[in-house]
C-alpha cells in the first residue's frame, strides 16, 4: 500500500517538475526536459499497479473522472486559438474539429458528474456574475485609461546616439562599417 501510493506522490511531483521545467521557455537548457518528465510522470499515474491508501485513492478517482473531459476541452480550446481568425484568414478545419471537441467535453464532464438539481439557477447565476465582472473590468479599464494623462513624445536622437544605435545593430547583423 504504501508503495503505490509513494509512486502515486512521485508521478505528481514530476508533473509539476515537468510544467515547471517546460515554464522556463527556450533560453534555458531544462526545458529541453520538460515534456520527458510529464511523460514519465504520466506513465506512473497509467502503470501504478500497486494498491494505493485511502487519501491518494480518493484523488486518484477525481483524476480519472476529471483527466478525459479535461484534456478533450484542452484540446479544443487549442484548436479554436489556433484556427480564430487572425489577420482575416480563418482556419475553418481546425475551428470546426474545435468545437466539436469543447462540445465532446461536456458531453464528458455531463457523462462524469451528476447535475445538481439546482443546475438552471445556478448557472443562470454563473452567467449573470461572469457578465457583471467582465462589465466592471471593462468600466475599470476605461476609467484607468482616460485618468492616465498623456505623456509627451520623445525628443528626437541627436547625432551621436544615432552613430551609437547604427554600430549596435551592424555589428549584431554582422555588417561592418569600412
Amino acid at each position: 500500500m504504501i508503495l503505490g501510493s509513494m509512486l502515486f506522490w512521485l508521478a505528481f511531483f514530476l508533473l509539476v517538475v515537468g510544467f515547471s521545467f517546460g515554464r522556463m521557455g527556450p533560453s534555458f537548457s531544462r526545458s529541453q526536459f520538460s515534456l520527458p518528465i510529464i511523460l514519465i510522470g504520466t506513465l506512473l499515474f497509467v502503470l501504478n499497479n500497486y494498491p494505493i491508501e485511502n487519501p491518494e485513492a480518493d484523488l486518484l478517482n477525481f483524476l480519472h473522472s476529471f483527466a478525459p473531459w479535461f484534456f478533450v476541452c484542452s484540446l479544443g480550446f487549442y484548436l479554436v486559438l489556433r484556427g480564430s481568425p487572425i489577420y482575416w484568414r480563418v482556419r475553418y478545419p481546425e475551428l470546426t474539429i474545435g468545437w466539436i471537441l469543447i462540445s465532446l467535453s461536456f458531453y464528458l464532464y455531463l457523462k462524469h458528474y451528476e447535475l445538481p438539481e439546482n443546475f438552471l439557477l445556478m448557472t443562470i447565476f454563473s452567467v449573470l456574475g461572469a457578465i457583471v465582472s467582465l462589465f466592471l473590468f471593462i468600466l475599470l479599464v476605461r476609467f484607468v485609461e482616460n485618468n492616465i494623462p498623456l505623456e509627451n513624445p520623445a525628443p528626437e536622437l541627436t547625432d551621436e546616439e544615432k552613430d551609437f544605435v547604427t554600430r549596435i545593430i551592424s555589428i549584431n547583423i554582422g555588417v561592418d562599417d569600412k
